[in-house]
């Protein structure tokens, strides 16, 4: 299927999130927020959090998050993690290699609409976001769906990614179907 960016952010204020969205976008890269209930997200998401789509159409394929790592780097050590965590999740062997299969493809496949985003594009926008919605903090993850997204199993983890300011490396390097928790700004001492 398709890459999608989720933001995790802790208001219902989807109208506020598209005014900012809308006047932001010095780039023509035209977001939208889109809320979203993914089964496989509830358990990592605190009681007063919601799940946003963050997109451009048609999808976030060929984003720069997690654009430093790529499958080719490593693909034995990390084909055997996945197939690990496949089995521990009780997915049958056929539906592995399916998987497997298209994240090789993906991989593969050229960009077909190569980001007008980098770093500090997305610290940039999420910046905004956080500021104009009164935030603290905001998640950031994008996940390569091999199916329609409700229909996901469990997937994601939560990992502290410091302070959003300082993240250019941690965007880059942002792992599948895990949620980085940024700080807008450093803590008051």
């Amino acid at each position: 299927m398709c890459t999608f960016i989720t933001l995790v952010a802790a208001t219902d204020d989807l109208d506020r999130m598209n005014a900012i969205l809308a006047t932001w976008d010095k780039r023509s890269h035209t977001r939208r927020a889109e809320r979203v209930d993914t089964p496989g997200l509830h358990a990592c998401l605190a009681p007063d959090e919601r799940e946003y789509w963050l997109t451009r159409l048609p999808c976030d394929c060929g984003t720069y998050l997690g654009c430093a790592v790529q499958r080719a780097n490593n693909p034995d050590d990390e084909r055997a993690a996945d197939i690990a965590r496949y089995r521990r999740k009780g997915w049958s062997e056929a539906k592995i290699a399916r998987t497997e299969a298209d994240k090789d493809r993906a991989a593969a496949r050229p960009v077909r609409n190569p980001p007008n985003e980098d770093g500090t594009y997305w610290a940039d926008l999420l910046t905004a976001l956080a500021e104009g919605l009164g935030l603290q903090e905001v998640g950031l993850m994008h996940h390569f769906y091999t199916k329609s997204p409700g229909a996901e199993p469990d997937m994601a983890t939560r990992r502290n990614a410091g302070t959003l300011s300082e993240a250019d490396q941690v965007l880059a390097r942002m792992e599948d179907g895990v949620i980085h928790d940024f700080r807008i700004k450093a803590p008051r001492r």
